[in-house]
């Protein structure tokens, strides 16, 4: 074999391999969900730094606490008040969340409450989260309005 066919070989080799990794790396990216992905932008403790809501009773969410585990569950500590719990499943191409109450509140929201959303983040490293409460459809856009709470949360870690 020639010095130049060792070249092409060892170069068409390389080629090969680069392309192998690649393929491993896309099945990996492509098998991970929607809800892991989202997962890994999210997870964490925030605290609700604004909190916009049009509707009465006010249900006042600055100051609380929002943590997103890993295995898709959710707490809200709001301080004084009582705290809320569930599951959470999201969408981070769509920029949809669902958050699923759970537990037995005496006020709203209760088991089996679904507040839909959608969420962004901010390119400061702030979430935002707009949620329907229940009696509107998921919103579409980053306004609050009679049942849609906006909030806007600072990583705590």
């Amino acid at each position: 074999m020639s010095k130049r066919e060792t070249k092409l070989t060892a170069a068409s080799m390389a080629v090969a391999a680069m392309v192998a990794c690649l393929s491993v790396a896309a099945v990996t990216a492509q098998s991970q969900s929607p809800s892991t992905a989202l997962g890994t932008s999210i997870i964490g403790s925030w605290e609700v730094v604004e909190s916009v809501r049009k509707s009465h009773p006010p249900q006042e969410m600055r100051g609380a606490t929002i943590t997103f585990n890993k295995d898709q569950t959710f707490s809200i500590d709001r301080g004084q008040r009582a705290s809320w719990s569930g599951t959470y499943r999201g969408d981070p191409k769509a920029g949809t969340i669902d958050l699923a109450f759970g537990g037995k509140n005496l006020t709203r929201p209760h088991e089996g409450d679904v507040w839909q959303g959608i969420f962004r983040i901010q390119p400061d490293g702030r979430l935002q989260i707009n949620t329907a409460q229940g009696l509107e459809a998921r919103p579409v856009d980053y306004l609050p309005g009679y049942d849609l709470t906006l909030m806007t949360l600072k990583r705590k870690n």
